[in-house]
């Protein structure tokens, strides 16, 4: 049988890491090619082949991208950040031929999902449970309606971010106002517990800032899968706390309201146009509400937890999308272990590699 031939871009990222080691076992199956625009990133070499690539805002991006799909003959392209999803989005929508080997859905759908601004106005119209979010920039009686309405602290970030990055707590009206002074912000109600952050800032002004600290609690994590037709193939519910310094616990979900929220808001989406991975990140409120703080369309850092609980998910949608069935994974969710921890791993690329990639602008595995 021909090997399926699949496409990671940024495949030198987590999640591209975790997709690899949820398909390692898999190898005879697939020849797993690697995108990157970084020459010494350690994780692509672990691909068969790995093509070095322009970043994805490069003029020549594209063109390079469409060459390599044909040259390598690719069944299946897997976006790995959130600006690929939107890349291919684009794709998806100005090249219907190329449209069936997309691991995405509309480029409208991709907007929605990645900017956090327009994912708060689709909740919205869907009837989704979002959390309370003000744009900026504001003025001064809707920053002040806002902060009536959900108190102190509030959470501001990037409209389009990612991995928590620019993500600040904000605990006056001073720190409101500059905040949405600027384009490209978002302010949200904070879900959790507020009197945390409260004691948090009591002991700074006591004992100093701590080298170590977090607020996020206890998340909710919801992937879902929307096959090419549209139907939603699966959700999977997941708890994590990040309550370590350099690890995390995840179990499985085993309530009721996420599964039918994961639901809802894949029959949103897919009905806005939207096919593949979908991530809704939730937490509650301290009135114990669940909210909607983001959205992904990809595959995310919690892809290996889920993968180790026995949710094959990145298998499935190789399948859903390609039509070939991979061998299935023997680790179910019944004999899973009841939780997984997540810890970091520190190595580097082999010189040899990273010298044969920038020379060549390709790495072959020999055998």
């Amino acid at each position: 049988m021909t090997k399926l031939k699949v496409l990671v871009l940024a495949a030198g990222t987590r999640v591209g890491q975790n997709i690899l080691s949820t398909l390692a076992w898999r190898r005879p199956e697939l020849t797993l090619i690697a995108a990157t625009s970084v020459v010494n990133e350690p994780g692509p070499f672990d691909y068969d082949i790995v093509h070095l690539v322009p970043p994805t805002a490069a003029p020549d991006y594209e063109s390079r991208l469409l060459a390599l799909i044909e040259a390598e003959q690719i069944d299946l392209v897997i976006p790995c950040r959130d600006d690929d999803v939107l890349f291919l989005a684009a794709l998806h929508d100005r090249l219907p031929a190329l449209t069936p080997r997309l691991l995405c859905g509309s480029a409208a759908a991709a907007i929605a999902i990645v900017d956090k601004g327009e994912s708060a106005d689709f909740a919205s119209r869907s009837e989704l449970p979002f959390a309370p979010s003000l744009v900026g920039p504001a003025d001064a009686a809707a920053r002040a309606a806002f902060a009536r309405a959900n108190g102190y602290p509030l959470v501001v970030k990037p409209r389009r971010g990612y991995a928590s990055m620019g993500v600040h707590l904000i605990s006056n009206d001073a720190q409101l106002a500059r905040a949405l002074e600027r384009d490209g912000i978002l302010v949200q109600k904070f879900l959790g517990d507020p009197d945390v952050v409260n004691r948090y800032l009591t002991a700074v002004e006591a004992d100093g800032v701590p080298l170590f600290h977090t607020f996020q609690g206890l998340k909710h994590s919801i992937q879902a899968l929307i096959a090419p037709d549209g139907t939603v193939a699966h959700v999977i519910c997941l708890h994590t706390r990040s309550d370590r310094r350099r690890s995390k616990v995840v179990v499985p979900d085993t309530g009721d309201e996420a599964p039918a929220l994961g639901e809802r808001c894949a029959a949103a989406f897919a009905a806005a146009g939207w096919r593949g991975p979908l991530n809704i990140q939730c937490q509650r409120d301290a009135g114990g509400r669940l909210y909607i703080h983001e959205f992904n369309g990809r595959f995310t850092g919690a892809t290996i937890e889920r993968w180790r609980l026995g949710y094959d998910e990145v298998a499935a949608a190789i399948s859903s999308f390609t039509g070939r069935a991979l061998a299935p994974y023997a680790i179910t969710p019944k004999l899973a272990p009841r939780e997984v921890f997540e810890t970091v791993e520190t190595r580097g690329a082999d010189p040899r590699h990273t010298a044969t990639l920038a020379r060549d602008g390709v790495w072959r595995r020999t055998p």
